[in-house]
């Protein structure tokens, strides 16, 4: 069963169509959002900012000593993880955007930390460009499985450029080549050949991704839906299965079916 969710991530049968229903200009250099059709805007200049479906900021976060914030992660939005790879270093950030727990990565352990993604029991899942493997680690910085080296896994050279997770599984996307999908415990289950495919996100059980062109929700179980009536090169999107937020290089886009 859990095969067969894994490759329904390629067939939609159905159409569902999205309107714009409001938009506001905005400056982005990244962006996602939570289950409580919350938006989180990267600016140019590190702010992390948080609105509602209005864009009115709610909420703004900057730390201006760690460097590039390389990564938000809403998908608990009352602990949100961010990464700053420059220094190694994880926060989380409660619902008014307070840091409450940080961890600075060991580089003894982690020579080249580049993916990160929240997991299941509030668990950090790391992937190490300079190990080549995926590693699931507490709060407190301690390592709980490690795969082999993922070259070894493929039988050649496997380079992610994105890392997700949710309550069933783990993502790695390397755009040549395709999906591996690891269980909750970092079990390796199968590989999907998707060359091409962009921007895998999750949110609760569902699965969004860009692929030849076409935007697709699915959940792990069951066939995907063709999302219509969205750019085909946005080069930000979310949202959840009845509402999407997207950047399109000017404006903060806000869809709903």
């Amino acid at each position: 069963m859990v095969l067969t969710g894994y490759l329904s991530l390629v067939w939609g049968q159905k159409a569902d169509t999205f309107r714009i229903v409001h938009r506001f200009e905005a400056d982005v250099q990244g962006l996602t959002s939570d289950k409580l059709k919350q938006i989180y805007v990267i600016t140019p200049n590190q702010v992390l900012r948080k609105c509602n479906a209005d864009g009115k900021v709610l909420f703004e976060f900057s730390n201006r000593y760690l460097g590039t914030l390389g990564k938000v992660d809403a998908s608990d939005p009352f602990d949100v993880l961010l990464f700053y790879p420059d220094y190694q270093t994880l926060l989380f950030l409660d619902r008014t955007m307070n840091v409450i727990a940080d961890v600075r990565l060991k580089n003894e352990e982690f020579p080249f930390p580049s993916l990160v993604a929240m997991g299941r029991d509030r668990q950090i899942w790391i992937y190490d460009a300079a190990l080549n493997t995926l590693n699931r680690m507490d709060r407190q910085g301690g390592i709980k499985t490690s795969s082999q080296d993922l070259s070894l896994l493929m039988g050649r050279r496997f380079i992610p450029n994105q890392l997700v997770a949710n309550e069933r599984a783990v993502y790695l996307v390397d755009p040549d080549q395709g999906v591996l999908c690891f269980d909750v415990f970092g079990q390796f289950q199968t590989f999907l050949p998707l060359p091409g495919l962009e921007q895998l996100q999750t949110f609760d059980q569902y699965l969004f991704y860009r692929w030849q062109g076409q935007y697709y929700v699915a959940e792990q179980i069951g066939t995907p839906a063709l999302l219509e009536g969205l750019p085909p090169n946005l080069p930000f999107f979310g949202g959840i299965p009845n509402w999407m937020v997207a950047w399109n290089g000017t404006e903060v886009l806000v869809y709903k079916k």
